[in-house]
């Protein structure tokens, strides 16, 4: 008699949700994986020459991080073009329409030779110049995404403190110019009150002012900084609806229910520490040569007949737990009720197995 039975498809449902862990961090939080970097252009033959030697660099956690190539890597993925930019594009109090908000440049190439040139577009809001701060933060801790509207940094480093936040399209701003960074419009010719950028499915926020707030994030100790934001995970909630109808699982494998049981054990006198802290601490199997017949190494060898109480018309099972299999009778998933569950042969029962993964 079989304790399983097929789940029909309208027996599962899958559902998902977010959640937000709110995280804090300083600069001074050892071990946390939050890091700022400070990076530079340096110039076209500087890099040609690039020698690890005299770079400019900053270790962290026994790891070098150098300065120009980290600026061209964060140039090229996040500000060089418009038509290949990662995170948030075009957001001056949403998506521009009109090519007010864009800012078109020649960009020229000193390594061809001769020297080439390409026009290239990028949003007003996304203008990295010669030096910036990068702060880093390990995706163990956003998850999926950092939540937009969730970014604060407050830094003390300087003798004023600065209290910075994201608008939720990947700016970072200066609250204390909170009005006049709500004013702004489409058609401004800079980037108002924007002193950096927060890319939030990478985990990088960029301070990318190079005026009163180029100190941000670049200096460390107990006038450092401190990063708050919001990770963002999706949550899938899975059910199952789990049916026993009448006399069905009427069936048990308990061992005490079974007869035809032989054998004998020998219990040896107290003290007996060579059985502390074993298997056999418990119950003397016949690997120390102290049982016979159905006891054996494996355990109790059950016996092959039912005792007389279970063919009884009153006689009822009991749900103690729910297994979950998969097609190639693998279990994955057990659940369990509070208190074990009579089975009464002329009641239909349903279980409803859930759980959350991610």
């Amino acid at each position: 008699m079989s304790f399983k039975k097929n789940l029909e498809p309208n027996d599962i449902s899958l559902s998902s949700f977010q959640v937000h862990k709110k995280f804090s961090f300083t600069d001074t939080d050892s071990g946390s994986g939050v890091f700022s970097v400070p990076i530079t252009n340096g110039t076209d033959s500087g890099l040609y020459g690039f020698s690890i030697s005299t770079a400019s660099s900053k270790t962290i956690s026994g790891s070098v991080f150098y300065k120009i190539p980290t600026y061209y890597m964060i140039n090229t993925l996040y500000y060089k073009d418009i038509r290949n930019m990662r995170g948030y594009i075009d957001y001056i109090r949403g998506v521009p329409t009109s090519s007010n908000a864009i800012n078109e440049y020649v960009s020229i190439n000193h390594l061809q030779t001769p020297s080439s040139s390409i026009k290239l577009r990028r949003p007003y809001t996304r203008q990295l110049h010669n030096t910036a701060n990068v702060i880093s933060l390990p995706q163990k801790f956003y998850g999926e995404y950092i939540k937009p509207g969730s970014v604060e940094i407050i830094d003390e480093s300087l003798s004023s403190t600065f209290v910075l936040r994201d608008d939720g399209r990947g700016n970072i701003y200066d609250t204390a110019f909170s009005s006049s960074y709500a004013n702004r419009t489409t058609t401004s010719t800079n980037s108002g009150s924007v002193v950096g950028n927060v890319f939030y499915s990478d985990g990088l926020i960029v301070i990318t002012d190079t005026g009163s707030y180029s100190t941000v994030g670049s200096l460390e100790g107990t006038s450092g900084f401190t990063v708050k934001f919001r990770a963002s995970q999706t949550i899938y909630e899975r059910e199952y609806v789990c049916a026993s109808g009448e006399n069905e699982f009427q069936f048990t494998n308990n061992k005490s229910a079974r007869v035809g049981r032989s054998g004998s054990i020998s219990i040896p006198a107290f003290p007996r520490t060579q059985y502390t802290n074993t298997i056999e601490d418990n119950f003397i199997y016949d690997g120390l040569g102290l049982a016979t017949g159905s006891f054996d190494v494996a355990g109790y060898n059950m016996g092959s007949e039912f005792l007389g109480v279970t063919t009884h018309s009153e006689f009822a099972t009991y749900v103690t737990a729910i297994g979950l299999y998969n097609d190639e009778n693998e279990l994955l998933a057990v659940g369990k009720p509070s208190m074990p569950i009579k089975n009464e042969k002329e009641l239909a029962l349903t279980f409803v197995v859930r759980f959350d993964t991610n």
